[in-house]
């Protein structure tokens, strides 16, 4: 049986740009394994869980999470313009445009470093990306004739399209940014229920919208069925929030089941994501992904009984094993991962079944 060790960071993933404790280490190849008596490349510490620094509230009823120097930008603009500070608004809009130019750069090198399915969604992106540059260009200039007096005004210049192509930028974020952000939707979701048994419905509507805003990020990362589920899911969320509003939402469970069917849809992305990551040998990223889908999965079975949460615990303990393995440079075999991306599908599926969703995760071939 083989056994690999492995670096840190793979190339495919240095050249999107990651920090620079993730730049010392180059790939192993699995045709050539390191003997399994090396000495292990110093693993970096998995970035640190966090909440993000502050929300943008689009038209009252959208967040979006500040965890960039894009969003950053955007959230220190709508602050300036609503303390009348045009000149200010208009520098931070400027920041924004740059930063996007950059994470557009790096969607373009994505184009010819990601599976082939992948390849028209990244070169989408770039161009959608660049154009959105020039319109963030546009939007400083008008903040700065005072044309954009009031963050309303603001939201009316930036529309829900220009709004959901900002979002796509997140499929060139590193794992030092959705990392760290992979249990805030469950954090949302329990503060929604909570919120919910108070009776205090407006609470648990925020909550909710904001554990949307992460899904429809995650969605933006994804391709294929697991996106389809992720952006159905966003949209279910987005209902509820309304509902909620609303006092019409008739009883916990009915917030039980979208909750559920949300993180589902987390945890399949994820492993779908791992699965990509593997087949373009950036193991590291597949360990990250598969630890994010064991999280997901369990968040999901602990909406729906006490026998969900046994099975998908079971399931998620062979992914987080290894993944835990690929992502900190150590030892691990191919059986292993087979194991791993397998017991997650099955406790996935089985948990597919018990929510009623149609979403599948399929077989991985992890190879010989």
């Amino acid at each position: 049986m083989k056994t690999h060790r492995l670096t840190l960071l793979t190339a495919a993933v240095l050249a999107l740009g990651l920090p620079a404790w993730a730049q010392t280490a180059t790939a192993a190849s699995p045709a050539t394994p390191a003997a399994a008596t090396a000495p292990a490349a110093k693993p970096a510490a998995a970035p640190a869980a966090k909440a993000p620094a502050d929300w943008i509230v689009w038209d009252d009823t959208t967040y979006t999470p500040v965890l960039d120097e894009v969003s950053q930008s955007l959230a220190d603009a709508r602050k300036a313009v609503a303390a009348k500070d045009n000149a200010r608004a208009a520098e931070a809009m400027t920041a924004a445009a740059r930063a996007l130019e950059k994470q557009a750069a790096q969607a373009a090198k994505m184009e010819q470093q990601r599976a082939v399915a992948d390849e028209k969604l990244a070169r989408e992106t770039r161009q959608r990306m660049d154009k959105l540059v020039k319109q963030l260009d546009a939007t400083a200039a008008q903040l700065k004739a005072g044309k954009l007096a009031t963050p309303a005004a603001l939201d009316k210049a930036l529309t829900q399209a220009q709004r959901a192509d900002l979002e796509r930028r997140w499929l060139v974020t590193d794992v030092t940014t959705w990392y760290p952000v992979v249990e805030q939707p469950q954090t949302h979701f329990l503060a929604a229920a909570e919120a919910y048994a108070k009776k205090d419905y407006k609470a648990a509507a925020t909550e909710v919208r904001k554990a949307a805003g992460f899904v429809r990020l995650e969605a933006a990362r994804a391709v294929g069925d697991s996106r389809r589920a992720l952006d159905e899911s966003a949209a279910a969320l987005s209902a509820t929030a309304k509902s909620l509003d609303k006092g019409t939402v008739k009883s916990a469970q009915d917030l039980d089941k979208v909750f559920a069917r949300a993180d589902h849809a987390l945890a399949l992305a994820h492993r779908a994501r791992a699965a990509e990551s593997w087949a373009r040998k950036a193991y590291d990223q597949a360990g990250y992904e598969l630890k994010a889908a064991a999280h997901s999965v369990e968040a999901a079975a602990a909406w729906t009984g006490d026998k969900a949460k046994a099975a998908a615990q079971a399931g998620a303990a062979d992914a987080r094993s290894v993944g835990d393995k690929l992502a900190s440079a150590g030892v691990w075999t191919r059986d292993e991962v087979a194991k791993g991306f397998e017991g997650l599908g099955s406790a996935l599926n089985r948990l597919g079944q018990d929510i009623g969703s149609p979403h599948k995760a399929g077989k991985v071939d992890v190879g010989a």
